[in-house]
């Protein structure tokens, strides 16, 4: 029997979209309600007989968060932020928001009907081959959230830019300036592109920084301990740090090996996590705008679903320096 990503192949167009024409939705235009008809008799489909709420414009959006195996991961970010910036985003439509945890063995549609979901969104992960080729199968938008990945649609943090508005800020408060990149291993492209910002903005304001020479980086939150955060400071009077967790607890080192913070040396972090409020000094940062990237995304899906846009490429969205009391 024919189903409804039958009819969406035929005519090019999402199941989500052909769900919404057979059900009367007012987010699907005439034209194309007239058109999913027209391929549904053709193909002989046949409506199943389900309740629905008409007339109102609603769409189910499945929110993807990943599992991590180390528990301060989940300190990067406020979840509440990310929901509302969601929710702000779809301007034209309520939301239906469903969460899932991704794991290896996720399943986009795990359920026979996989109409119901209008789109997906990635939050802080990549997602798999697999799904990936299930999505594009059933031709439902989706966005990942705070990774650049070509090819895919991306809204992400603008790195370069944070990690420039740092060293400005490090240039007007200090005479000179001898930086230390301090990083943790496994993050990955988080790592990279903030070590790729902080070079260029080097480069940029005539900072002598040797990419090899003066990076540290640590094989965990654990390693990071004060005989080797001596070593790491020694030379330096900045420690840029790849994120706030990184930076509060090489505060904590700083202090136990006697260390005066910004008096001898000064640390900044990056994402103006929830752990930072714990810091002391209070640390300087620059803020992961959540929010901001969750509501761009949903506009996207918005725009995409609704007003049947193409996908968008790539989107960097600028954070802002938050001042603390670890810098002069």
């Amino acid at each position: 029997m024919p189903t409804i990503d039958d009819i969406a192949r035929e005519l090019g167009i999402s199941s989500a979209t052909v769900s919404r024409a057979l059900n009367g939705s007012r987010l699907v235009g005439v034209e194309v309600r007239e058109k999913v008809a027209e391929v549904a008799k053709k193909l002989g489909y046949e409506k199943r007989s389900i309740r629905r709420h008409r007339g109102r414009g609603i769409l189910s959006v499945k929110l993807v968060l990943p599992r991590h195996a180390e528990p301060e991961r989940a300190l990067f970010y406020d979840f509440a932020a990310l929901i509302e910036g969601l929710r702000r985003g779809f301007t034209l439509c309520g939301l239906n928001l469903l969460c899932e945890i991704n794991s290896p063995d996720f399943e986009p549609y795990p359920h026979k009907k996989g109409g119901d979901i209008d789109a997906f969104v990635f939050a802080f992960q990549r997602p798999s081959q697999q799904t990936l080729k299930s999505l594009r199968d059933h031709g439902t938008p989706f966005v990942v959230l705070n990774r650049s990945i070509p090819g895919l649609p991306c809204v992400a943090s603008d790195h370069a830019a944070g990690m420039l508005d740092l060293l400005d800020h490090l240039r007007s408060v200090m005479s000179e300036i001898r930086p230390r990149f301090v990083s943790i291993e496994g993050l990955g492209q988080i790592h990279e592109e903030r070590l790729d910002g902080f070079v260029q903005a080097c480069v940029r304001r005539n900072i002598a920084f040797d990419r090899e020479k003066d990076t540290v980086a640590f094989s965990d939150i654990a390693s990071i301990q004060s005989a080797k955060v001596a070593a790491a400071a020694k030379g330096a009077n900045v420690l840029v740090c790849v994120n706030d967790i990184v930076g509060t607890v090489v505060l904590t080192e700083l202090d136990r090996l006697g260390i005066s913070v910004p008096g001898e040396i000064a640390v900044t972090g990056f994402d103006d996590s929830p752990v930072r409020r714990l810091s002391r000094p209070l640390l300087t940062t620059v803020s992961l705008p959540v929010e901001e990237l969750a509501r761009y995304a949903a506009t996207r899906l918005q725009a995409e679903i609704i007003e049947n846009e193409a996908p968008a490429a790539l989107l960097r969205v600028a954070g802002h320096l938050v001042p603390g009391e670890s810098t002069p």
